[in-house]
């Protein structure tokens, strides 16, 4: 018996670093031509506190009125145990002015 709902648990993914060897990173698509407009990389670095994992971006950079997609990077392990998992699960979002 718990006190505390599963579903309230907070889940984290692992640390990025500077290095690319390890940890989760984030990319950012232009959902209509699949331009790859924010790569994988140590500058897309997902970050983790208390409350689970985020990004910042800074939306300046992003086209008004226009639909962008986000896609994680999770990478594990080291050597020949190294796992990449690339999960795109079609969230968008639209820049507005």
């Amino acid at each position: 018996f718990n006190t505390t709902p599963t579903a309230l648990t907070i889940k984290y993914l692992p640390s990025g670093s500077r290095s690319l060897e390890q940890g989760t990173y984030y990319s950012i698509q232009d959902a209509g031509t699949g331009e790859t407009i924010t790569p994988f990389s140590t500058g897309s670095i997902v970050s983790c506190d208390s409350q689970g994992n985020y990004f910042n971006v800074d939306m300046n950079a992003f086209q008004p009125e226009r639909y962008y997609k986000f896609l994680v990077k999770v990478v594990r392990g080291s050597g020949v145990d190294q796992t990449s998992m690339i999960y795109d699960e079609d969230y968008e979002f639209k820049v507005v002015r």
